[in-house]
């Protein structure tokens, strides 16, 4: 599948190898993602409160906006809990804030792709993603 970079990550990976976890429902960084651990809240749209973003190849097909969004991933990008990719149905200018001042900062910051929903719909939750420059890949083990 082809994807649009928003935002490269920092510093460049040519290929970023994570395991996917695919948001279903709307999230707002602000509120349904801890800070502090990158757990998903108990009150998210996941209602998964084991689950977590760090690492991983974040598949979010809605925002729900939030100034605030911005500090929760630079928050994460501190604590090195952030995600290993971002994908998004489309550009969000907050959350990409909150990678560029971490990426001024000189922390490894995730890139923020662009992937329609549509696309998105066929990426397993858990499947292990392969996302080189522009193109994403992934594969699912049966095992």
């Amino acid at each position: 599948m082809q994807c649009e970079i928003i935002l490269a990550g920092f510093p460049e990976v040519e290929v970023i190898r994570a395991k996917a976890l695919v948001l279903p429902e709307p999230i707002s960084f602000w509120g349904d993602v801890s800070s502090t651990d990158g757990r998903l809240l108990q009150h998210s749209p996941c209602n998964d409160r084991e689950r977590l973003v760090g690492g991983s190849a974040l598949f979010i097909r809605e925002l729900r906006g939030s100034s605030s969004a911005s500090s929760v991933l630079l928050e994460l990008i501190y604590r090195r809990l952030a995600p290993a990719a971002i994908i998004l149905d489309s550009p969000d200018a907050i959350l990409a804030l909150g990678a560029i001042v971490g990426r001024e900062m000189g922390w490894p910051t995730p890139p923020i792709l662009r992937l329609p929903a549509c696309a998105q719909t066929v990426v397993p939750d858990g499947a292990k993603v392969v996302i080189a420059h522009t193109s994403i890949s992934f594969s699912v083990d049966d095992s």
